[in-house]
Parts: C-alpha cells; structure tokens; sequence
C-alpha cells in the first residue's frame, strides 16, 4: 500500500485500480494485530494446507480442490478394541 500511497509517479503507473474504494479507517484496521485465535487459525492453516477464509469460502475450496484430509486427524486411525482377544 505504501506504493500506492507515497511511492514514486512510475512505481504507483505499475498499480491496476482498486476494486472497491477504501475506506477512511482502512489504515487502522489492517494495522491492528491479530488475535491469538486468529494467529493460530492462521498457523494450522499453513502447517495443514487447510484453505484460510471464512467457513463458507472454506467449505467450498476444501470441496473444489479435495482437501478434505487436510481437517482429518493426522496418522493411521487407531485400532478398534476387539471383544474376542486370543491369550
């Protein structure tokens, strides 16, 4: 954004217009820092290649691109006890 903002003339020609206009308060809202949830959402994100969005977009990428192991639990799952054990 800083060059758009207050870069130079031939730096700011390389920049497509906005899609929606910003608003007066946009500075400050991506300038706030995250929350702890909103870090570690981020975090597993990348550790999981789990899509990042909100739950909506996310059920859709996950459905689009087969991602859906990304939300199982890790590893091979664990045996079922059986009743009839040898001894």
């Amino acid at each position: 954004m800083y060059r758009r903002l207050l870069g130079a003339v031939n730096g700011r020609l390389l920049l497509s217009d906005l899609p929606i206009k910003l608003g007066p308060a946009w500075r400050e809202y991506v300038n706030q820092p995250q929350t702890e949830a909103e870090v570690q959402a981020i975090r597993r994100s990348i550790v999981r290649g789990q899509p990042f969005g909100g739950s909506d977009w996310t059920a859709k990428v996950t459905r689009q691109m087969g991602l859906e192991h990304t939300f199982r639990p890790r590893g091979r799952p664990a045996k079922a006890a059986t009743q009839n054990k040898p001894q």
